[in-house]
């Protein structure tokens, strides 16, 4: 089972596809982070940055939800 920092993301349901996602997500949003990112307009922009790179460019993925939804992920829990 994939874990992130606070919670199982996977189990034996969970299509391969999101298995990668959450990966590559979580590898590039690493790279970018940095502590209290989440208070500053460049960390924001920056780690949407990173996550439009995986979601929309990469995995040619167009939705706003949820781009919105794994961007609140990230900011809560990142």
């Amino acid at each position: 089972m994939i874990r992130t920092q606070h919670c199982p993301v996977k189990n034996i349901n969970t299509p391969v596809v999101v298995e990668r996602i959450v990966t590559d997500i979580d590898e590039i949003v690493r790279m970018v982070r940095f502590p209290g990112w989440q208070n500053t307009k460049a960390g924001e922009r920056e780690v949407q940055k990173a996550l439009r790179k995986v979601i929309y460019v990469k995995y040619k993925i167009k939705d706003q939800d949820l781009f919105d939804r794994a961007f609140g992920y990230i900011r809560q829990y990142y």
